[in-house]
Parts: C-alpha cells; sequence; structure tokens
C-alpha cells in the first residue's frame, strides 16, 4: 500500500473485525450444536472432548499425576469464576464463556492500539485479509472453546503489546501470567524482553529493562515450581507428566518427523495438511523479519518447540495464538490476485470447518 492512502483502507475498523469474529463464533458454535443433534450426543459432550475433557476434570476433581502437565492458571481462573457464579454451570461452558470474552476482549484492543496508530505495528493487521487468516487458522475454534488458548491470546498480545510500547511494569504482570497459562509463555518472555530492551540509548539501561522482564518470568516460573513442591512434593511434576508424550532421543528423529518417519507414525493427508500449515507459519514467521525481528523469533521458536515431540501433530492448535504470523500472512494475502486470494480463503474455510467438526466427534483436531 502506499503511504497516502487514506488511513482506514490501511487498519480495519473495530466492526469489521468484531463483526468476522461474531460470525466465526456463529459457524462454530452452530457446527457442534448441528453436529451433536445429528449424531445424537449432547451437546455439552461436543465441546468436552480431547484436553476441554481434562480441564473439567482438574475443575471438578482436582489434579492427579497424570494431568500435572497442564498449567493451572486456567482451570484455576474457570474454577473460581465457576464457584462464585454458584458451582453449577458446567466447566466447559464457564470455559467457553471465558474463552470467548477473552478472543472479544483481544480482538476490541488490537482494534483499538491500530486505531491510534500513525502506522499499524507488526501486532495488528493492516487489512481485513488479516483479521480473516487469524480468524480462521485451522484450530482457532479454541480461541473460543474450554482450552487456554483464548486466555493465553489475551494475556500474550498484552504482553507483546506494553513490551512494545516500553510499558516495563505492566510487561512484567503479563509475562509472569503467561508463564503460569502455557508452555510458550517461556517464548513470550524472550520476546517481551527482546522488545523492551530495543529503546535507543545507553546498553546498560537496555540490558536493565532485559533483565527487569527476564527476571519476572524466572520468579514466576520459580513461583510454580514452588507451588507444585508443596501440591506434589515434587516441583518437577509437570515435567513427568509428559514422560508418556511422545518425544524423540535424537536431532535426526526431530527431522524424520517431518516426513512422518518415525516408529509411531501412520502418515495420512491430515499430518500432511499440518505440515502445510507449518510451512506457512514458516513462510510467514520469515517475511515478518522485515518487519521485526523479534516478534518473527517469536514465530519461529512457536514452530521449533513442536520437533523435539517428533512431528508437526500439534500445529493447528499451536498456531492458533501467533497473531504476528498470521496478520502477516493474511496482509500478504491482500496483496495476491483476486483468484488467488479467493482460493486460498476457501481452502482455509474449508480446513477450518472440517478441522472444527473433528473436534466435536472426538477426532485429532490438535
Amino acid at each position: 500500500m502506499k503511504p497516502g492512502d487514506a488511513r482506514v483502507s490501511l487498519v480495519p475498523r473495530a466492526p469489521v473485525a468484531l463483526g468476522l469474529t461474531a460470525l466465526m463464533l456463529v459457524h462454530h458454535f452452530g457446527l457442534w450444536a448441528w453436529t451433536a443433534f445429528r449424531r445424537g450426543f449432547p451437546f455439552l459432550e461436543a465441546i468436552d472432548r480431547w484436553d476441554s475433557h481434562l480441564y473439567t476434570r482438574i475443575i471438578t476433581e482436582g489434579y492427579d499425576p497424570a494431568l500435572r502437565a497442564f498449567l493451572p492458571l486456567y482451570p484455576g481462573v474457570v474454577g473460581a469464576l465457576r464457584t462464585l457464579l454458584g458451582g453449577t454451570l458446567p466447566p466447559q461452558v464457564m470455559g467457553c464463556v471465558l474463552s470467548s470474552l477473552c478472543l472479544l476482549a483481544f480482538v476490541t484492543w488490537v482494534s483499538a492500539r491500530g486505531a491510534r496508530a500513525v502506522e499499524p505495528s507488526p501486532l495488528e493487521p493492516r487489512t481485513m485479509w488479516g483479521w480473516f487468516f487469524f480468524l480462521y487458522s485451522p484450530a482457532s475454534f479454541a480461541l473460543h472453546s474450554h482450552h487456554t488458548e483464548g486466555l493465553f491470546l489475551l494475556l500474550s498480545f498484552g504482553a507483546l503489546a506494553c513490551a512494545w510500547e516500553r510499558q516495563l511494569w505492566r510487561t512484567v504482570a503479563f509475562v509472569a501470567l503467561c508463564v503460569w497459562t502455557r508452555n510458550q509463555g517461556v517464548f513470550v518472555a524472550i520476546t517481551a524482553a527482546l522488545l523492551v530492551a530495543r529503546t535507543p540509548g545507553p546498553w546498560l539501561g537496555r540490558l536493565a529493562r532485559f533483565s527487569v522482564v527476564g527476571g519476572a518470568a524466572l520468579l514466576s516460573f520459580g513461583g510454580f515450581l514452588v507451588f507444585l513442591w508443596r501440591e506434589t512434593g515434587d516441583p518437577l511434576a509437570q515435567l513427568h507428566a509428559q514422560q508418556n508424550w511422545h518425544h524423540v532421543d535424537s536431532l535426526w528423529g526431530a527431522l524424520r518427523g517431518l516426513w512422518f518417519g518415525n516408529e509411531w507414525h501412520q502418515p495420512g493427508w491430515w499430518l500432511g495438511l499440518r505440515n502445510l500449515f507449518g510451512a506457512v507459519w514458516l513462510a510467514g514467521s520469515i517475511a515478518l523479519i522485515r518487519r521485526s525481528k523479534v516478534l518473527a523469533l517469536y514465530g519461529l521458536l512457536g514452530l521449533l518447540v513442536m520437533l523435539p515431540q517428533g512431528d508437526l501433530g500439534n500445529a493447528f492448535r499451536f498456531g492458533a495464538v501467533m497473531f504476528p504470523v498470521l496478520f502477516q500472512v493474511g496482509d500478504w494475502l491482500a496483496r495476491r490476485p483476486t483468484w488467488l486470494r479467493w482460493s486460498v480463503a476457501l481452502l482455509a474455510l474449508w480446513l477450518n470447518h472440517k478441522v472444527t467438526h473433528a473436534f466435536s466427534i472426538g477426532s485429532w483436531a490438535y
């Protein structure tokens, strides 16, 4: 776009973003309700699959050793809100409400921030297509359902936006909460620390700001270890709970997973689509280097962390919160020929629909 283009053409207005979000919510919840009706199982079951069901168990029964792999902030917040409202709401409903509100708050905050800026930062989309590609990434259902993603999305944006604007203490608060929400909170902490340190000035001051954010993240993680120690007697209970997950034991095993060469693999088109999405994620992260090397690093770390698991089997869900990368890809798509733009849009809609449906029937959708 040319610098002289009208401001409204650069940044989508909030009603556009909120309208697209509302359409996505109606699509997903309507699809789940219709699927439950057609297949003869309760709607509450459709929204309580896989990790959602495990969060429900944590909230209603407490942690057992295998569930210690899940960080405590999200189930703690859902459980507390449920108790405040009388304790009768099903946890998965309370989780959907909380996550949907977090998603709407994120969209509103991003839109307001973009409207104030003279030129959008990489933390906001520059076109409607940026919003579209984010809201219809393959597993965007996780952003408004009984998962950690909605809460983590809002907190991670808070951390990165405050760091971008050099608001040190707000950054510290958001980073500390991210560390208790998802394992990827560590990457948010690294990114936020680098962003606050990029301010021009003496290197000692920049190092001090980096150290404050990094130190806050370490203190938060240390607090989590103390929490585990007091609850279980084992400060590494989260790590030990992941022992039964797929992991590779070598760099070769990590690379071999990219073509489904590990012993547990049963190659199929679902895994192939995850690799395709991973390739788009990689391309978006590399393209983001031109606007922010630090945010590009955030995108790359989020992708690379899956390789020790032996494949990109969680790429859809892990990628749902990578808003700087998804905005970048959508904005790139906006500048492509109409036939290509709408072809990719239809493919994205189809894949999002299939993944959302898969979750409701208990098929792997992450």
